[in-house]
This record gives C-alpha cells, structure tokens and sequence, in this order.
C-alpha cells in the first residue's frame, strides 16, 4: 500500500485562524514593549519568548526572524494609526471639528503614538534599513500633517482662520507633538494630557481670530 503523504505545514504569514492572528498580535505587543524598554539591538527572540511565556519555536513560526518581527510589528503599529488617522479624515467637513479631534484622537492612542516614536527613534539610529518601514514612516507623517494642513487651508478658505501658511503649520504642530511623547520618556511623571492641550491652546491662539475654539 502507498504511503500516504503528510500535507505541508501551511505557512505562518498565510495562516488565517482566529487563534494565530490572535497570537501572532500577542507576540507582537510583547515584542514592541521591549522594544520601547530598551533597543531593538539588546533585545533577543529569547527574551520576547520569555515575557510572552512561550517557546522560541513559536516566534520563529510566525517570524522569520528578529528582523522580521521587529518589521512586521512596526508595519502593524504604523497602518493602526493610519487607519485611524483616514477614519478621522473622512467624518469631518468642519475644519475646527478635524482639527479638534485630531488632538482628541492622539490623546486616545497616546500610549501606542508615545511607543511608535521610541520605536522609530531607535530605528533611525540603528543600523537596520526596511524599505516597507521606512515607506510606512513617511506615509504615517504625511498623513499626520495632512490632516492638520487640510484643515487649516479649508479654515482659512472660509474665513474662519487667519491667513497663516497651513504646511508650516501642519509642521509646526506634528513636531511639537513628537517632543511630547519623548518627553513623556524621559521626564518623571510627565503629563501628556496637560501638554497635549497646551498644544492644542498654542495652535488655536496661531490660527483663529478668537482662541475660544478648543473643546
């Protein structure tokens, strides 16, 4: 009788089970707090295995390898918040209600923005080089500014704000926000709420003809 052939393990990145999604988002979220606690070059597929409380087989499953992971977590972190960033876009046609809640919404993912940036500063400084990552990071700002510049172009199109330059605006405001989060890392006790709202008082005061725009 003809031996019967063993199907092939079906490849993990094609996997579509609920339970390695699951997983893999599990392996993921253990990896980026690591990463944000120390660097991607200190930290080992035996560590990430150690805090996710599972075999270092697994990981290589789902991932080809460190790099691999630190590739695919930094993709999904990036495409969460652009995800969230055109959500935001679409439901406003009122540029003070976008800008408004553009500030809400960083507010909200705080913790997952303060992560990303730990994440994309210590990968600029390494000597790792992902083109789709770096693709993504440029995506992700561009989408950052767009939203405030779109916002203060239509404002300023309907008179509602002053004539101020809506890219350097747009800048202005994106960089600010990245120092938060930094700030967030290194200062004791650091309140992201009242800075972000600083911010937000600082950009209304630059654009509006009266600062009672805030909500």
């Amino acid at each position: 009788m003809a031996k019967r052939l063993k199907k092939a393990r079906p490849v993990a990145a094609a996997h579509k089970g609920v339970k390695a999604k699951s997983q893999a988002a599990k392996l993921m979220a253990v990896a980026m707090d690591l990463f944000c606690q120390r660097d991607f070059a200190s930290v080992t597929i035996k560590d990430i295995a150690r805090s996710a409380k599972v075999n270092s087989a697994l990981i290589y499953y789902y991932f080809k390898d460190k790099e691999d992971l630190f590739r695919v977590m930094i993709e999904h972190a990036i495409l969460q918040a652009l995800d969230n960033y055109g959500r935001l876009k679409a439901r406003h046609t009122d540029p003070t209600d976008l800008i408004n809640d553009w500030f809400e919404n960083n507010l909200e993912m705080s913790v997952l923005m303060r992560k990303l940036v730990k994440i994309m500063i210590d990968y600029s400084h390494s000597s790792v080089r992902v083109a789709s990552v770096e693709t993504l990071i440029r995506r992700f700002y561009k989408m950052e500014t767009s939203i405030i510049s779109t916002g203060v172009r239509e404002g300023v199109a309907r008179g509602i704000f002053k004539s101020v330059d809506p890219e350097r605006t747009a800048l202005f405001i994106s960089v600010h926000l990245d120092g938060i989060m930094v700030a967030s890392m290194v200062r004791p006790n650091f309140d992201i709420t009242a800075a972000m709202n600083e911010l937000r008082r600082v950009f209304w005061q630059r654009v509006s003809h009266s600062v009672k725009r805030a909500a």
